[in-house]
């Protein structure tokens, strides 16, 4: 069986932030039962909103030039599994991960059978609300999302580490998208 790859897309604008913390956990998870893995810090990138100009309905491209269509779509479309991390802001995903999603429009139809991984990280509110935006983003893009997510609580750097739940979650998770990866890859491998 070819390695499984997985990209973990890192929606926080700090240098270390509790979201990283998690991200890396479950990246380790994986890459220690054989998947690749690489991780996208979406701060450390020129990615510019949509314009919205519906040129990709034309082209099957977007038009915009910069890492998003440079770095970060390249990768996505090689990966097997893709794992979305964000902070909670406003109640609602980053901005640099509604940012990212909003970019992916044109790929409709590419990412068709990826596995989703998410985690999100606050104080509490707006967890759920984070989510389900990730989740409908997903489905829109007709993704496997395998389970729930993680839900961590934390505010200041190191604070998730305490949240005896969002860790267990965490691992469970990272189970879940293996079992995915390796069942949709046996089928592939077969077809």
């Amino acid at each position: 069986m070819s390695r499984m790859k997985v990209v973990g897309i890192l929606g926080s604008p700090r240098c270390k932030s509790n979201t990283e913390i998690l991200l890396d956990k479950l990246l380790d998870v994986l890459k220690s039962k054989g998947c690749e893995v690489e991780k996208i810090r979406l701060r450390d990138l020129d990615i510019k909103p949509c314009t919205s100009c519906r040129s990709c309905l034309r082209l099957g491209r977007c038009v915009v030039e910069d890492d998003m269509t440079r770095i970060v779509a390249p990768k996505i479309l090689e990966a097997h599994a893709i794992v979305v991390a964000t902070p909670v802001h406003f109640d609602n995903v980053s901005a640099l991960t509604k940012i990212f999603m909003d970019r992916t429009w044109w790929l409709r139809g590419r990412l068709r059978n990826k596995v989703l991984g998410c985690i999100v990280v606050g104080r509490g509110y707006g967890l759920d609300t984070a989510l389900m935006c990730i989740h409908s983003w997903a489905l829109k893009h007709r993704m496997i999302v395998g389970d729930r997510g993680v839900a961590a609580r934390g505010f200041e750097y190191g604070e998730v580490l305490n949240d005896e739940r969002a860790m267990k979650d965490l691992v469970n998770h990272a189970e879940r998208l293996y079992e995915l990866l390796v069942l949709i890859h046996r089928g592939t491998e077969r077809s």
